[in-house]
């Protein structure tokens, strides 16, 4: 006889909230309806997906893999190894920048326990049409801003070319499909550009001496964490062009507290 969903659940090694997000996967409702149906008895083929996402959550695969999805500000954007795993804190430095165009202003903004948004504005901003996303991966930064702002030019870029991929997979089903996307080194793409732009970017930042739970290192692609020594070295690349670039008004990035992306290390003539 197969498992009801109340035994399932109790399935050892499994955090609770881990395994009631798997559990609605797996019988395609939401996490409300697995709860409140403890009795529902798992079909075969349903016993037999869960025992699968059961044996790869215990590897240290990342639940939004399993699932292939990711809620970002209300939205269920598609995830995979390809992509880093969008995080809160990526949702309120898109909150941040939402602000940031309604008044540009300096800013800096606790995301997340250790985590910051820098706001900084190097020319006029009261005009900007054009955001660039910076690393987009999966999209939630560049997509967002253009369903929230459907007046904004948004710009998706990322070296990866598997990223972009998803992001535009994304893009179609969320119905952004005015996003441009392009492949190239930061912002390397931007170098001919000459219309009044800002950057909303979660670069990598990640210290190369960090120590990550086995979820996030072994999984997660390893170009959207390291960022050098100091995990500075992509947020002072982006802070530096950015001011060399006559037609960046400003720049919010993602990075951690003790991070200065505000003072480039290397002054620009």
């Amino acid at each position: 006889m197969n498992m009801d969903i109340h035994h399932a659940l109790k399935t050892r090694g499994i955090a609770p909230v881990d395994a009631e997000t798997l559990m609605a996967f797996v019988v395609q409702k939401d996490r409300a309806y697995v709860l409140a149906h403890p009795e529902r008895v798992l079909g075969t083929s349903e016993e037999k997906h869960w025992m699968q996402c059961m044996e790869r959550r215990r590897a240290g695969e990342p639940v939004s893999y399993i699932t292939g999805q990711r809620e970002f500000f209300g939205r269920s954007f598609l995830v995979d190894p390809r992509v880093h795993i969008p995080r809160p804190s990526t949702e309120n430095l898109v909150t941040m920048a939402l602000d940031f165009l309604k008044s540009p202003k300096d800013d800096t903004r606790a995301l997340e326990t250790g985590i910051i948004g820098v706001a900084k504005v190097l020319r006029d901003c009261s005009h900007v049409q054009t955001v660039v996303d910076v690393g987009t991966g999966s999209g939630c930064i560049a997509i967002t801003m253009a369903l929230e702002r459907p007046d904004l030019h948004v710009i998706a870029i990322d070296i990866s070319d598997d990223a972009l991929v998803v992001a535009r997979e994304n893009a179609m089903r969320l119905g952004a499909a005015r996003i441009e996307f392009l492949e190239g080194d930061l912002l390397s793409p931007m170098k001919n550009y000459e219309k009044q732009f800002l950057i909303v970017s979660n670069p990598p930042y990640i210290p190369s001496n960090a120590l990550l739970s086995k979820e996030v290192q072994d999984f997660e692609p390893s170009i959207s964490l390291w960022g050098g020594a100091d995990g500075d070295g992509f947020l002072q690349s982006i802070s530096e062009s950015a001011r060399s670039m006559s037609h960046c008004c400003g720049y919010i990035l993602e990075c951690l507290t003790q991070q200065q992306p505000l003072v480039p290390k290397v002054s620009v003539p």
